[in-house]
């Protein structure tokens, strides 16, 4: 973990004025610089400086949003600490497999709020008790098999979970800052992979949005200019992603079914996205 001297630059972005604002006050009266304040992914990346130490974004914005936003923001080199109050599990994994560094709940303690953004400008990951619970679950429910994180990552990660501090967790494990980054970069690394293959792809993401409209294999084939074959394989795929991050749905689910349910489960500006694009 990087010892900062210079007062770290944040950013915000956040369509909500009063959200933004809040959470700038917070910044500035706990000895944080506030770089700037944007209502979207876009302008943010077009008006802030590169040498930003960190970003603060909501998950749900005008335009790019979610994990789209998060990859986005990666992509033009920013430190990315997601945040939302109304973010479930999947999504908060799907922004973590984006590159984001860390999810902090918008009903967080100001301390905890402070402390993630101050390890993420650092450079390091901030890892939540909730976070830590999320990655475990998803490892145990999807493992990647002889790739996945080993004994050393879940001892991290389980340490997290108990709610100890980054700090805590390298003196509990005997790990010098340097060894807890590099088990923290294996796990990022894992669950992108682990996401990676279980995330939707645009055209499935397409035909899901066809058919919560209300189209069958006829109509949606000629509408994505395919065959009907080809839709029955999409359903199929998307079936067998759905089961394996939604556990508990029958396997006797229709493929129909699950692509109604998986579309209205995204939100509504990435659903757009993909029908417009």
């Amino acid at each position: 973990m990087t010892v900062r001297t210079a007062v770290p630059a944040v950013a915000i972005i956040d369509e909500q004025p009063i959200t933004a604002v809040g959470i700038a006050v917070k910044l500035v009266e706990h000895g944080l610089t506030v770089a700037g304040v944007e209502p979207t992914v876009d302008n943010a990346v077009a008006n802030l400086s590169a040498t930003c130490d960190a970003v603060v974004c909501d998950l749900r914005l005008p335009g790019r949003c979610g994990p789209d936003a998060v990859a986005y923001l990666v992509q033009h080199g920013h430190h990315v600490l997601a945040t939302s109050g109304v973010a479930g599990a999947e999504e908060i994994l799907d922004v973590i497999a984006s590159g984001a560094r860390g999810f902090v709940a918008k009903s967080a303690p100001v301390p905890v709020f402070m402390q993630a953004i101050r390890e993420v400008a650092d450079g390091s990951c901030f890892v939540s008790a909730e976070l830590a619970s999320l990655l475990l679950a998803d490892a145990q429910l999807r493992p990647l098999g002889g790739d996945d994180i080993g004994p050393a990552e879940l001892a991290v990660l389980r340490r997290f979970e108990k709610g100890d501090t980054a700090g805590q967790v390298a003196a509990a494990l005997g790990l010098q800052p340097g060894a807890l980054a590099a088990r923290l970069a294996a796990i990022w690394a894992r669950a992108r992979t682990r996401r990676a293959a279980l995330r939707p792809s645009p055209r499935e993401r397409q035909l899901m949005d066809l058919v919560a409209q209300g189209c069958g294999h006829k109509e949606a084939a000629a509408r994505m200019s395919i065959t009907t074959l080809t839709v029955a394989g999409y359903l199929k795929s998307i079936k067998g992603k759905y089961l394996a991050v939604h556990p508990g749905v029958p396997e006797s689910i229709s493929p129909l079914a699950v692509a109604r349910r998986w579309a209205d489960e995204w939100p509504l500006q990435m659903r757009l996205k993909v029908l417009f694009a």
